[in-house]
């Protein structure tokens, strides 16, 4: 009996000492019940949390005793160095910023991911000669082409009387009345020429294929503001009266169509309070200042300009409106200009532009959720120029994250500093370089993990200053000689980066650090 006491408790003995390890084991594996690694070592990565994911200066949490180095906004693109480690709950991963900051990430926890990985490349549409199709072409920073399907783009075939509002077709006739019995000459040449009477041109083909594009930032789908307008010679006026209507679509991949509103060019104006000064001769009464897809691309903020009489001078007046592209719902938002997604798509930051008592005009920042509730407003100190009090805007943009802005300083554009909306402070102001002056000016970027300006002027030349010195060097790299106007300039999501893209659809890579520019082989 004592002998099988002694085999049993041996036997007990070693079998917890062949399992003690392995219970050790698991409880020291701190990856079990993560979720699964998306990352790799030296490919990169994107902010996906709408929150933003802090940057610590090791790979653990503030409460295990990390330090912050940074809050990386929402669609930050990084480099993986290292990793990962598993600590406190997270998978976490060692990564570098474009300006060099580098530190440890959450990619995520037992059950989200706040990191993925991403292929750094932007989509370039460009219509055909007929308009018929929009072409669509990946490129990467490397300056590699691929083609993707094009979307096509189905004529509308119809006349003012088929489509149009009735507030355009009571404007239609006398206009062409007018023009008929005062002006007849100036006729000559447009689709009026040759009318036995006003009313015939209610009968008049639309122009089939005039439409704006708009891309959603991941490139599934177009917005396309199609014009379904006509321009009537006016007598006492050297440019035309645009008469007609406009439909904002979303388009597929597959042609296919979903509106989302229609805007006549006589619509009545909304209540308005904000008023900026007409500065430019053109004959749209209304028209769409802003298009602006949130990050996500459940939505689209939309600036809608309307031009009005100010006491004896030319106004205009800005109104918002966003279209949930989940369910079709156009939330009407009110006065506002110069928008930005904030938050990944959660938050819209816009400015308003109001008369105090003594009837000095004060800029208003304020944030809200796409729906226009939870509307807050975001104290701006003095000393700045946040926003134009004209029909032109300062030209000064957000950041991809909308979180700061450039703005002018004591009231100028020809000095700029950075404003960030957190914490309300500004970089030192610096004068804008002199060949970048507004009337040269194309674009300004923020690059470099957002410490130095790019400035693009309308000529194609590049320069590149310091945000908080201010020194400036003019890149050798230029496009001025290519023969075609520059049309637009995008940044890459490293931001060490940027694509050309000139009027005719050739586009470059410029290299900033290293100041090459590369041709981009377009395929067809």
């Amino acid at each position: 009996m004592l002998r099988f006491f002694v085999r049993a408790a041996l036997a007990a003995l070693l079998l917890a000492a062949a399992l003690l390890p392995v219970t050790a084991a698991r409880a020291q594996d701190g990856c079990a019940g993560l979720v699964e690694p998306r990352l790799a070592t030296d490919a990169l990565g994107r902010v996906s949390s709408p929150y933003g994911v802090s940057l610590k200066d090791r790979p653990n949490t503030g409460a295990a005793g990390a330090a912050e180095v940074m809050l990386m906004p929402p669609g930050t693109v990084y480099t993986v160095v290292d990793g990962f480690q598993c600590a406190s709950g997270y998978r976490w991963w060692q990564v570098r910023l474009s300006n060099g900051t580098t530190g440890w990430a959450a990619e995520g926890d037992a059950a989200n991911y706040f990191l993925e990985p991403v292929v750094v490349g932007l989509d370039v549409f460009h219509p055909s000669a007929d308009r018929a199709q929009i072409s669509h072409t990946f490129v990467t920073p490397d300056a590699r082409a691929e083609a993707r399907p094009a979307f096509p783009v189905t004529p509308i075939e119809a006349t003012p009387a088929d489509v149009w509002q009735s507030v355009e077709i009571e404007r239609l006739v006398p206009a062409v009345e007018q023009a008929l019995q005062n002006c007849p000459e100036r006729l000559a040449g447009t689709p009026f020429a040759g009318l036995a009477s006003a009313e015939d041109a209610l009968q008049l083909p639309l122009p089939p294929l005039d439409y704006d594009v708009y891309p959603a930032p991941d490139g599934a789908r177009l917005l396309l503001v199609r014009h379904l307008h006509l321009l009537v010679p006016r007598c006492d006026h050297a440019l035309p009266e645009r008469i007609g209507i406009s439909r904002v679509v979303v388009l597929g991949p597959d042609g296919s169509e979903t509106e989302l509103f229609p805007f006549a060019q006589h619509s009545d104006i909304p209540a308005s309070e904000d008023q900026y000064l007409a500065d430019r001769i053109d004959a749209w009464a209304i028209y769409l200042d802003e298009v602006v897809w949130a990050p996500d691309a459940r939505h689209i903020a939309f600036v809608a300009a309307y031009r009005d009489a100010c006491g004896d001078q030319a106004c205009y007046r800005f109104h918002m409106y966003v279209a949930s592209l989940e369910t079709g719902q156009l939330y009407i938002l009110g006065e506002g200009r110069h928008v930005a997604w904030a938050s990944g798509g959660a938050r819209l930051m816009f400015f308003r532009l109001l008369s105090d008592a003594e009837g000095r005009q004060v800029p208003l920042l304020f944030s809200a959720r796409p729906d226009g509730t939870d509307r807050q407003e975001i104290w701006l100190p003095g000393g700045a120029l946040y926003l134009s009090g004209t029909q032109t805007g300062t030209s000064l943009p957000w950041n991809e994250s909308g979180t700061r802005l450039l703005v002018g300083n004591a009231g100028r554009t020809d000095e700029v500093m950075v404003f960030d909306t957190g914490d309300k402070g500004f970089t030192p102001p610096v004068m804008t370089p002199e060949i970048a002056a507004p009337l040269n000016r194309l674009s300004v970027h923020l690059v470099q993990g957002e410490t130095a300006y790019l400035w693009t002027t309308i000529r194609g030349d590049f320069v590149l200053q310091n945000v908080r010195r201010g020194d400036s060097t003019r890149l050798n790299s230029a496009l001025g000689g290519a023969g075609v106007p520059l049309a637009r300039v995008e940044l890459f999501d490293t931001g060490e980066r940027l694509l050309a893209v000139m009027a005719d659809g050739s586009a470059y890579v410029l290299d900033i650090g290293a100041d090459t520019l590369t041709p981009i082989a377009m395929p067809g």
